[in-house]
Parts: structure tokens; sequence; C-alpha cells
């Protein structure tokens, strides 16, 4: 059981690391411009605003953000709900990209108007996950890397990792390796990734066809051995005719690669500004009182003049007014001769 928690307080967002022999086994990022989004736990008072009888739900006004859906199988104490009705609901899953957070009933409620009434924390969070968690404060610095869709193998071979709408989808390229070796060494990788960058719902992994039963064997095993002590849940099914692992596994909401990269597989806006934001301090940590000059492509510079999260505030706190931002063509960090 993990037993240490690294987590930084940076401009525009909080990350954390769990940490268990000496490795980061997950990583987790909350950004300023996500405070109102509906994490599992908290409780909010909600108004029902539509009952689909299809679904067999009713779907729920929060106060903010998507509404929530209500599954009438998960409110098993619930009186007959009906339109207009204030409820009082626990957020069992946060939204993620398409889907409101899903909800189940505590009580009636007798507030006027939707809104949050318990909120949890990241600290939180991580210790109703791990109860004996201990934090130190730190720089969390993988968490860029787990964004990243290839990944090398020691020995040869290559992991390709795409999220879809219906599941994500990892696929084996056994390039000049060895078959059998790239096969272990990709089961063992992909268990890691997969829980490193908080992968949940429905996963296949396509690996390589194995002529003998016995590899395929070893490297099913050593892919399910790797989600040992995994509070998720996988559920792995064994290894399909076509050479694919399927498995299932309980999401705590969007994956690293959800949260930092927009649909293209590039970085959005938001994450370029930040990754400056996070240069300007290292750099401005470096210089001491030297003036700086943080420089981001227009999009990010647009962002971030608008300051919809209040970064300039934070960072004024931090290192003084002893910045200014430009636009250019790329990020970079330099002193100013004005």
């Amino acid at each position: 059981m993990a037993k240490l928690c690294r987590i930084e307080q940076a401009i525009g967002e909080e990350r954390a690391a769990i940490i268990h022999h000496k490795r980061d086994i997950e990583y987790y990022v909350r950004r300023w411009s996500d405070r109102n989004i509906a994490r599992k736990g908290e409780v909010y008072s909600a108004r029902v605003i539509r009952i689909d009888k299809d679904l067999m739900a009713a779907f729920v006004d929060m106060g903010s953000g998507a509404n929530g859906l209500l599954r009438f199988a998960m409110a098993h104490n619930a009186p007959r709900l009906i339109e207009g009705e204030m409820v009082r609901v626990e957020v069992l899953r946060q939204m993620e990209a398409g889907k409101g957070p899903l909800v189940r009933f505590l009580e009636p409620s007798n507030a006027s108007k939707p809104s949050k009434e318990k909120a949890i924390n990241l600290r939180e969070a991580l210790i109703a996950r791990y109860p004996d968690i201990q934090f130190e404060d730190g720089h969390v610095n993988g968490v860029e890397e787990a964004a990243e869709t290839e990944i090398a193998l020691q020995g040869g071979g290559y992991i390709y990792i795409e999220h879809t709408r219906a599941g994500t989808m990892i696929d084996v390229d056994t390039g000049t390796g060895q078959k059998s070796a790239v096969g272990i060494a990709a089961a063992r990788e992909i268990a890691r990734q997969i829980r490193k960058r908080g992968i949940g719902g429905l996963i296949l992994a396509d690996f390589p066809n194995f002529r003998k039963k016995k590899v395929q064997a070893d490297v099913w095993q050593t892919f399910k051995d790797g989600f040992n002590n995994d509070p998720d849940m996988p559920k792995i099914a064994p290894y399909s005719r076509f050479g694919t692992i399927e498995m299932t596994r309980t999401r705590r909401g969007p994956s690293i690669a959800q949260i930092l990269m927009g649909k293209d597989g590039e970085p959005t806006t938001e994450t370029t500004a930040l990754r400056g934001l996070r240069r300007l301090s290292a750099e401005a940590n470096i210089e001491g009182g030297s003036r700086l000059v943080l420089q981001v492509p227009k999009p990010a510079f647009q962002w971030l003049e608008a300051d919809t999260i209040g970064w300039r505030n934070a960072l004024v706190e931090r290192m003084g007014k002893r910045f200014r931002v430009v636009s250019g063509t790329n990020i970079d960090v330099y002193k100013d001769d004005k």
C-alpha cells in the first residue's frame, strides 16, 4: 500500500504523485480553471430538471457545470422524484468529456437553489483513497511524460496509447526487439502507465501474435500482476483469439492526457500557458531579483491576458512584480532589458 504523496501547489494547478518503493505510481492534476467541476465524494443540493424513463434516470441541475445523472437503480431510498424537486446528492464519478457527473440520491433538500454543500480537496480525496498516506511538499515533474502517446521500451519496441470516446486503445510495436521479450516488457509497462495516467473505463491492448501458448500466458500473467494492490478494481479478460487483452478499470476522472491535451493530441492553450508559468516560476527562483520576460505563443498569451483564474496576483505574491508576458513563437524566459 502506498504511504507517501508528493504534492505541489503550482500557479494555475495543483499536482500530486503517489510514491511506492521510490517510484511514482499515480499522478493527479487539479486546475484552477476546474474549480466548479463536481468531484467524487462532494455533496450538492440539486434540482431535478428532467426525468427520462427510457434511461431510468433523472437529470439534476447542480448549480454549475454539467447536469448530473441520477440513476433510479442508485436511489433505492428515494421518494418518487418529480421535476423541480430539490434533492441532496453525492458525486460518484466526476464529469468527463461528453458526460456529466454520476450522482446518487441522499435525501430531500430544503435548499432554495442548487449549490455545493461539501467540497473535497485533493488531499482529502487522496486520504480517502489511501487512509495512511503521508504528504510532502515538492516538485511533481513526471506529469508531462504521462500525457505522451508513444513510449519506448528498453530492449526495443514501442507502446502507443490513444484515447477514444469508446475507450482507450493501446498498441504494441515490437520494432527491432525480440517478440516475446517485448511482450513481457510491454505488459509490465502498460499496466504501470494505465495506473500512472489514471486511465479508466474500457481499455484494449493489442499485443503481437505469439506462436507459443506459454509466451502468451506469461504476457497475460505479467499484465495482471501489474495491477496488484490497484484500488480501482481492474477486471481483465482472457486473451482474445485476435491477440488482444480487454479490461475495465474504475474511472476516477479524466486521465492525465485528457486534462493536458486537446482532441488533436496537442497541448491545450491552457496547458501551454501553465507550462510557461512553471518555467517563469523556476527561473525566478534561480535569478533572484532579476526582472524577467515570459514569452509564450499567441493563443497562450491571450489566455494569460484574460486571466480568468487569477494567476497574475498569485504569481506577484510569489515573486513580486518583476515579470511581464509577451507573445512569441514558443515558450521562453529571459532577462528584461527594459
